[in-house]
């Protein structure tokens, strides 16, 4: 069933629609009139380098342009705005209405949220990536475990994860409700932004008698690869208990993972396989910087090759324009989608992992490396 309302756009799916163009053509006029600094402008849609403007995913983007700054606030009307977390910012989503009166008056009704802090500990193991602990804890305190509240990420594996890893981190607080996620500024953030931003800005950290709604810890050194089973991101299982699983297509991309670590993970796994991938494979890189990195940065242990050089020989599919791909439509002939929550959880049986999964899916079904069980532990809440 289908009627006047919902009608067009559900035909929109089947068919080239021109006219959704003029979302662009509204934020463009719109810009100029109000003389708006920076709007990253596509024109020429036949060839995204053609456009030196244009960056890509707005979360990639905000980092890579320095509008990602410790002690800040950042409103932006997507959920996972909470992404710019992982810079010790308060970063988080606010829908259109709530927008406008940004844009209009430059304030905004927000409560001040407890925090949950999740303190991770150990040597994370090479398998694994930041999508995994995000996937971990969301599996235990489920989508709705952090709702309007800050989730609040600490403990020496955190410290040792690089700008893009943390980004992956706080990018999915939203699948748990968070109204924000935060890493405290270290020097990792502060040497990931020389360069990039010119505008002073002042840190800020939990003071030491802090008290936290409730506390979470984890031994990442036990933790095995997980994946989330449809239709939740709270539906976490282990890698190797979906070793049976048929998988028809993989996709690697979106602002959780189409960083440029994500690609360079990805492709480590093919070039360990030295095998054909068995199903389409898809490629979506956040960015144009990430798309040009794919051709230039050479994959250690490869011998100079790159990351589209590794895909092409692993028969991937080419690396599409940046976009936020499968999420909002894309690449063409993606199906198992519906226009829901995103990062994979969605529409047919999606398996949502780290793009190490989409590595080991392609070529050879769901590989794992046993490493002991998952191991937290829980403290109860404390009273505020």
């Amino acid at each position: 069933m289908t009627h006047d309302v919902c009608g067009p756009g559900t035909i929109g799916i089947f068919t080239s629609d021109e006219r959704a163009n003029r979302n662009v053509d509204i934020l463009r006029d719109f810009c100029m009139e109000q003389n708006i600094n920076y709007f990253y402008d596509i024109k020429d849609l036949s060839n995204f380098k053609a456009n030196p403007d244009y960056k890509g995913v707005c979360h990639v983007a905000l980092a890579q342009e320095g509008h990602c700054r410790p002690g800040e606030v950042l409103l932006g009307t997507d959920s996972h705005t909470c992404n710019a977390g992982a810079f010790g910012q308060f970063a988080t989503g606010i829908g259109n209405t709530d927008a406008g009166f940004v844009l209009g008056t430059g304030k905004a009704l927000l409560k001040v949220p407890p925090t949950i802090r999740f303190v991770l500990d150990g040597e994370m193991p090479p398998y694994l990536l930041a999508k995994d602990l995000i996937l971990q804890i969301i599996g235990e305190i489920s989508v709705s475990g952090a709702t309007y509240k800050s989730m609040e990420f600490v403990g020496s594996t955190v410290e040792s994860l690089n700008m893009e890893e943390r980004m992956t981190l706080c990018n999915m607080v939203i699948e748990a409700g968070g109204k924000n996620g935060v890493v405290p500024a270290d020097e990792t953030t502060f040497k990931y932004l020389e360069g990039k931003t010119s505008v002073d800005y002042e840190p800020v950290y939990s003071d030491a008698q802090a008290r936290f709604f409730s506390d979470y810890r984890f031994d990442v050194s036990k933790l095995e690869p997980v994946v989330a089973k449809p239709h939740s991101p709270d539906n976490r299982v282990l890698a190797r208990e979906c070793k049976d699983v048929k998988i028809d297509r993989v996709y690697i991309g979106s602002c959780t993972g189409g960083k440029t670590e994500d690609f360079l993970a990805a492709a480590k796994v093919f070039l360990a396989s030295g095998k054909k991938v068995k199903v389409p494979t898809f490629l979506v890189p956040a960015t144009q910087k990430v798309w040009m990195d794919l051709y230039s940065l050479p994959v250690p242990g490869s011998g100079g090759k790159t990351c589209s050089q590794i895909f092409e020989e692993a028969g991937c599919d080419t690396p599409a324009s940046p976009s936020c791909g499968a999420c909002l439509g894309g690449p063409r002939d993606t199906y198992a989608r519906m226009n829901e929550p995103m990062d994979g959880t969605q529409g047919g049986a999606d398996l949502s992992g780290i793009p190490v999964h989409g590595g080991c899916l392609g070529p050879d079904g769901l590989r794992h490396r046993p490493q002991g069980l998952p191991h937290v532990t829980t403290l109860k809440p404390q009273s505020s």
